[in-house]
């Protein structure tokens, strides 16, 4: 709704199922069902059981959901603008889902397992991992996709740990 109709790859799961849509036209559900499968498997090893069952439901979700929705740009004509309100939408929406002790799945697994392992906050791993998916834009969508993937990195970053800044308050209060 924000990314994929405007070519860009912000990171995650849905960032490299894009890629792999623009490079070799592979669907985006497909991409993104197996990548969710691996990080299950990772998280089945690394997480607890808990968690893991958590993890499946939107593992399974968000492939569903992008093979059943079109793609349609809500913002239509304006990149700028549409990668903000996709990347304070995602933000909000993935602290929302660690504070729950869930994700969609995909690339929010590592960010998981490196803060059980090495208490190293969330946003900040997931912030690494997405910037390598956005290098992705450079070769397959062009120099304006990586220079707004990044922005949108930054951004959703920013609204992760907003969140959990104004959940840490509240929990103390």
């Amino acid at each position: 709704m924000f990314f994929e109709p405007n070519k860009v790859a912000a990171g995650g799961a849905t960032g490299i199922a894009i890629l792999l849509y623009e490079g070799w036209s592979v669907p985006t559900s497909l991409s993104v069902f197996i990548i969710n499968i691996i990080m299950l498997i990772f998280s089945y090893f690394h997480l607890d059981k808990i968690t893991t069952l958590k993890l499946t439901f939107g593992s399974f979700l968000l492939p569903v959901l992008l093979f059943i929705t079109p793609v349609y740009n809500l913002v239509p004509g304006n990149k700028i603008l549409a990668i903000v309100i996709g990347s304070i939408t995602f933000g909000i929406g993935l602290a929302v889902l660690y504070t729950l002790d869930m994700s969609s799945g995909g690339t929010t697994v590592p960010p998981m397992i490196i803060h059980k392992n090495f208490g190293i906050d969330k946003y900040i791993s997931l912030f690494i991992i997405d910037g390598i998916v956005c290098l992705g834009n450079i070769a397959l969508t062009g120099m304006l996709s990586f220079f707004l993937a990044v922005m949108s990195v930054a951004i959703s970053s920013m609204a992760i740990k907003l969140c959990t800044i104004i959940e840490d308050r509240l929990v103390t209060n």
